[in-house]
C-alpha cells in the first residue's frame, strides 16, 4: 500500500513513504537529502505557468512532479497533459498528473474503487486516497500499523463507487478523479 507524507517528521514513522511538499518547500527538503515530490495545485490562473513551475521544482531538487487540478476546464486539462509530457521528457523526471481518461474509468471501474494510497497530513492525520477526505480519516498517526489494522476501508470504497458513477457521466477525455472524490465526499456529508 502506498503512503505519502506531507511533513518529513513522519518519514521515520512510515518507512518508504513518499515525501510530498509544495513548491516553496522543495529546495530545503531536497538539501536535507530527502527524495521529494512536489505537489502543484493546477487552477485556472496558473495553467499557462505549469511548465515553468514544474521545471523550477526540478531545478530545486524535486525527483517527481505531481499536479492536482482544481476547477480546471477540459481544454486546460488537455493542455496541461501535453505540457507535463514535455516536462517529463525535457527534465527526465517522473510526472504524476492527477487525472485519468474517461475511457479507463469505463474499461476498468474496479481499479477506482479502492482505499489507497494513505496520506499522512502535516498534522499527523491519516486519510485515504487524498487530502479532502478527512471525514474518512483513520485517525492520528501514532503506530501506523495498528492504525491501519483497526481501520475499515469499506466506507471509502462506497464513496469511490458513488464518485465513479458521477465521473463516468463526465463527457471530457480526461477526468479529475480526486476532484470527483472530494466533491462527492462533501456532498455526501451535506446529505447526512
Amino acid at each position: 500500500m502506498g503512503v505519502e507524507v506531507h511533513d518529513p517528521r513522519w518519514l521515520t514513522a512510515v518507512p518508504g513513504a513518499e515525501l510530498v511538499v509544495a513548491l516553496d518547500e522543495v529546495g530545503p527538503h531536497a538539501a536535507d537529502g530527502h527524495r521529494v515530490t512536489v505537489l502543484i495545485d493546477l487552477v485556472p490562473g496558473n495553467v499557462s505557468l505549469l511548465r515553468g513551475l514544474a521545471s523550477e521544482a526540478v531545478g530545486e531538487g524535486a525527483r517527481k512532479v505531481r499536479v492536482r487540478p482544481h476547477g480546471v476546464d477540459r481544454v486546460d486539462l488537455v493542455y496541461a497533459a501535453v505540457e507535463l509530457g514535455r516536462v517529463a521528457e525535457d527534465d527526465a523526471v517522473e510526472v504524476q498528473f492527477d487525472v485519468t481518461s474517461a475511457a479507463l474509468l469505463r474499461a476498468d471501474p474496479a481499479a477506482f474503487v479502492r482505499a489507497d494510497p494513505l496520506v499522512v497530513k502535516a498534522d499527523g492525520t491519516v486519510v485515504p486516497i487524498c487530502a479532502g477526505l478527512e471525514r474518512y480519516a483513520l485517525g492520528a498517526l501514532g503506530s501506523f500499523d495498528s492504525l491501519v489494522a483497526a481501520w475499515d476501508p469499506e466506507p471509502v470504497r462506497d464513496l469511490c463507487r458513488v464518485a465513479l458513477t458521477r465521473a463516468l457521466a463526465d463527457t471530457g477525455p480526461l477526468v479529475s478523479w480526486y476532484e470527483h472524490l472530494i466533491r462527492t465526499a462533501d456532498e455526501m456529508r451535506a446529505s447526512c
